[in-house]
């Protein structure tokens, strides 16, 4: 069985763009501006099913004091304190309520994001690891795919992802797989 393409490559290559200048970026710089201490991010994707969608992706943010932020540190700290990703800060998911952003900015990336909802499926599947699930750690089940530096007023983008699955690039997210 053939899959049947939403976008192009070409279009997901654009889509891809657009997250990250329009949701991406956004929401780091917010974290940059209240929390000086923090100069990195990694911005993760990951596709499971979680209560809404067999084919759903999602997205996690990494941030750190450090100039890139350590995922193998992040993946040995899973329950604990984060101390060489975020000294001193009292838990390691910066976007968890109560931790470090206040709840209406917590919503307002939960829902950017879930704005985006078809979109994300055709622009990062291909960047996802198969077989992930929600009862994985994060730093089993995501795969990083930008890093983001501050760096003085601006932020700077590096796309490290790498396509994991190419046949999903762009793919229809009701092709029934």
């Amino acid at each position: 069985m053939k899959l049947e393409l939403l976008y192009t490559r070409n279009q997901t290559v654009l889509i891809r763009q657009k997250i990250v200048d329009h949701y991406v970026i956004p929401t780091v710089k917010r974290v940059f501006t209240k929390y000086p201490r923090i100069n990195s991010c990694t911005f993760a994707v990951a596709q499971y099913w979680d209560d809404s969608a067999h084919d759903e992706v999602h997205d996690f943010f990494l941030y750190s004091v450090l100039d890139t932020p350590d995922w193998e540190a992040f993946s040995e700290a899973e329950y604990d304190e984060d101390k060489i990703n975020l000294p001193g800060f009292r838990h390691r998911y910066i976007l968890s309520p109560g931790n470090i952003w206040d709840e209406t900015e917590y919503r307002f990336s939960i829902d950017y994001w879930n704005g985006l909802r078809r979109d994300e499926i055709a622009a990062f599947a291909a960047f996802c690891k198969e077989g992930s699930h929600q009862d994985m750690d994060y730093a089993e089940a995501y795969t990083p795919y930008a890093i983001l530096r501050r760096q003085n007023e601006e932020i700077k983008v590096d796309i490290i992802g790498k396509m994991l699955r190419p046949w999903l690039d762009g793919i229809r997210p009701e092709a029934g797989w």
